[in-house]
């Protein structure tokens, strides 16, 4: 009997790419600051992070930059000029500094308390991530379902006090290969909408709610929504214009001033 070939699981190549791609601009910003920073792996996932700090392996020497592996032996290919230490458990991790943190599962507060602190965390979909987060001083937290074609889903969520990080991981987040048979969800979607990744995903789901917090606010500005969109939806800030375009051309929002561009500053209010 032939050997049945296992196919890799598309939640984790998602997952790999997001961290990869989101990764490779954290290390950009911190070898450009005098701070350093701290990766800390407690996935599968140590070997293609150094392959994104090898990319940066003329630049290391003079910064300080360190990855912790918890849980499992480090990779042998470290690049020079890499701190590597590995830890056996999350709780003998403490980072002062600023940090990115792999985590999956449970992890102790005290571990991302900090503001230069940033954690992307895989985790059961279903509970409400962001308030814990929240509390631990991570302002600007993004959630999103990644759901298999079998229906099967892993939520991937991401934390920063830096809304323009947060912005930052959006931009990788939408980026990645479509084609890993993998669509995306709004944990806050009252319908549940599968939406394909794209670089010009669908924007129903966002009009949804753009139009629930115009609702709710009576009436809010342009700006508004895209702040809203950022820190509240799975969706960039700037995909909240052409969804607050189409609900003007279908007669669902009016706008003031009545007519030219829509700007930053032009208020909407629901019909």
């Amino acid at each position: 009997m032939a050997e049945r070939v296992r196919r890799p699981d598309p939640h984790v190549s998602v997952e790999r790419d997001v961290l990869v791609r989101y990764l490779d601009a954290w290390t950009s910003t911190v070898l450009r600051s005098q701070r350093g920073g701290t990766y800390v792996e407690c996935g599968a996932f140590a070997a293609d992070a150094f392959r994104v700090f090898g990319e940066f392996a003329d630049r290391l020497g003079g910064h300080h930059l360190e990855a912790v592996v918890v849980g499992r032996p480090a990779p042998d290919d470290a690049p020079a000029g890499l701190v590597v230490r590995t830890a056996g458990e999350l709780r003998e991790v403490e980072v002062p500094g600023p940090m990115l943190a792999h985590l999956s599962g449970a992890w102790p507060p005290s571990l991302v308390c900090g503001k230069a602190h940033e954690v992307l965390l895989t985790a059961e979909p279903g509970p409400d991530h962001r308030d814990r987060l929240r509390a631990a001083g991570l302002g600007c937290v993004a959630a999103v379902d990644l759901v298999a074609e079998d229906g099967t889903a892993r939520a991937l969520v991401f934390a920063t006090a830096d809304s323009r990080h947060l912005a930052t991981f959006k931009t990788e987040l939408w980026a990645v290969d479509e084609f890993a048979g993998i669509r995306y969800r709004d944990p806050r979607d009252t319908e549940g909408t599968l939406v394909d990744i794209s670089l010009t995903p669908q924007l129903l789901p966002l009009r949804r709610a753009l139009l629930a917090e115009l609702d709710r606010r009576g009436a809010g500005t342009v700006a508004d929504l895209q702040r809203f969109t950022l820190l509240e939806t799975i969706y960039r800030a700037e995909d909240a214009l052409g969804a607050v375009t189409a609900a003007v051309a279908a007669g669902q929002v009016t706008r003031e001033p009545g007519k030219g561009r829509l700007g930053s500053r032009t208020v909407l209010s629901v019909v």
